[in-house]
């Protein structure tokens, strides 16, 4: 996985993150690790266990509970990045209760925060696309992008967050028939 590095912070490439539903074969039963909800719900409370005493968490959890311009979301998005970039795909304690030895998914990074995978998985494609089409944009610099991180939302930071991801994706797909042979 390609990745960019932006401070202290790795943002995944384009390429990592699914921007359209596209078709996947999935691994035969046999080959996938099930994983029950104890199990998720044991590696959720290991990481949060760990990440509560943190400095950023406490942050995290007060912002959560107020409405954010995107600027402002950007950091809690990129806060949650970090975390997912640090545990997933890394192993649990062996001794650890009920999940010891396991590799870690994105999903159960999402569990110590108590967000869906879906939440982290707009989270990765927003910092990316941001990179892309925000300040300083790798891509261009699209001034509806820029202005919309400085706005206060009307009602709430998802409802903003779920706009703002979808300008990006506008502004991408913009780009892309722009520039054919830049893909």
């Amino acid at each position: 996985m390609a990745a960019q590095s932006n401070g202290s912070i790795s943002i995944p490439s384009l390429s990592t993150v699914s921007i359209a539903p596209i078709a996947t074969i999935a691994a035969p039963a046999s080959l996938v690790p099930s994983t029950t909800s104890a199990l998720d719900n044991a590696v959720g409370a290991w990481i949060k266990s760990i990440i509560s005493k943190e400095p950023q968490w406490e942050t995290f959890v007060k912002n959560r509970s107020r409405v954010l311009k995107m600027s402002e979301q950007l950091e809690q998005y990129k806060y949650v990045q970090r975390v997912m970039d640090r545990f997933e795909k890394s192993m649990t304690p062996p001794d650890l209760e009920g999940a010891g030895g396991v590799e870690i998914t994105k999903a159960q990074v999402m569990r110590a925060f108590n967000l869906p995978l879906s939440w982290g998985e707009d989270c990765t494609e927003t910092l990316v696309m941001t990179t892309l089409y925000g300040p300083g944009g790798t891509r261009c610099e699209d001034p509806r992008v820029c202005a919309m991180l400085e706005e206060t939302p009307p009602i709430s930071t998802g409802m903003q967050a779920r706009k703002y991801l979808t300008l990006l994706r506008e502004v991408h797909g913009q780009w892309t028939i722009a520039h054919p042979d830049m893909q």
